[in-house]
């Protein structure tokens, strides 16, 4: 039997490939460290959110992407666990980028050279790229909250 000929089987009854979903994963301490974060801070004011810098990174792959990964259904099927991708962060490789948004607009881009997030890299970042995006904004350090 031929590759296609297998296809147009498994599409005969309704089955189809689909692109895996990716979610974080979360552990038990990761949900219930979210959810006390929630409490801590579900009386902020919008002049209290307005103060919070987030920051990240991303991994832009040199060589092509990760890649895509299929799976199969019916149409009328609801999505499954096995149907997700769980990502774990920072899986290595790549390009790494770090960045801030704030409540006045994005931050700068800085190259995370060695492609590793640690505390030092972190600090780095911190007391260069953040501080410009600070003075930029015209933002308070000290009343800021990362």
């Amino acid at each position: 039997m031929s590759y296609q000929s297998a296809i147009n089987v498994v599409h005969s009854v309704e089955i189809y490939a689909e692109i895996k979903k990716k979610k974080p994963l979360l552990t038990e301490k990761h949900k219930k460290a979210r959810l006390a974060w929630a409490k801590k801070h579900q009386y902020w004011t919008v002049h209290d959110w307005r103060r919070v810098i987030s920051s990240g990174e991303t991994k832009i792959n040199i060589w092509g992407s990760d890649g895509c990964k299929y799976y199969w259904k019916r149409k009328c099927d609801h999505l499954q666990p096995q149907h997700i991708d769980v990502t774990v962060k920072h899986g290595g490789g790549g390009l790494m980028l770090g960045g801030c948004i704030t409540s006045e607009g994005p931050g700068y881009a800085c190259q995370i050279y060695n492609g590793t997030m640690n505390s030092e890299v972190y600090q780095e970042i911190l007391g260069t790229s953040l501080q410009d995006n600070m003075e930029y904004y015209g933002l308070n350090w000290e009343t800021s909250v990362f």
